[in-house]
């Protein structure tokens, strides 16, 4: 199947989270600051060609009641620009909800503090939207 990346999008730092090469694990890569688009891109292009991306898990946060919100309509219309971007790599959206919560829960229960885990934080909450891709599409 190759190696997937998964990808938390906030408004000042990504979270990248990448699959082992059976895509059955998912793991942090690392946080890459938000410095518009461009800039953006071109890490994501590095990224693929550096670890030999098969597609890219975006995380989409939807609110609890399923329903549209300014943020979910900013991160959809990045994916849009991604696809247009990277054509031959399938960009998959999944509804991220809570997923930074539940990163926040994670880094509390290992008894570090998540307010001065940022970056971890961004990273775990990709691996959680990459994990949830993977479990479901065993």
């Amino acid at each position: 199947m190759g190696k997937i990346l998964g990808l938390d999008i906030g408004s000042k730092r990504v979270g990248v989270a990448i699959s082992d090469e059976l895509a059955f694990l998912a793991h942090p890569l690392k946080t890459i600051p938000w410095k518009g688009y461009k800039l953006f891109a071109r890490e994501i292009e590095n990224l693929i060609n550096e670890h030999s991306i098969t597609r890219i898990v975006v995380g989409v946060p939807y609110t609890l009641e399923g329903n549209v919100s300014q943020k979910t309509g900013e991160i959809l219309r990045l994916i849009e620009k991604l696809r247009r971007r990277f054509t031959t790599i399938p960009i998959i959206e999944i509804d991220e909800s809570l997923s930074t919560k539940r990163a926040h829960d994670a880094l509390h229960r290992v008894g570090k503090k998540p307010s001065k885990k940022r970056q971890q934080i961004d990273q775990i909450a990709a691996v959680f939207i990459l994990q949830d891709y993977l479990d479901s599409i065993r």
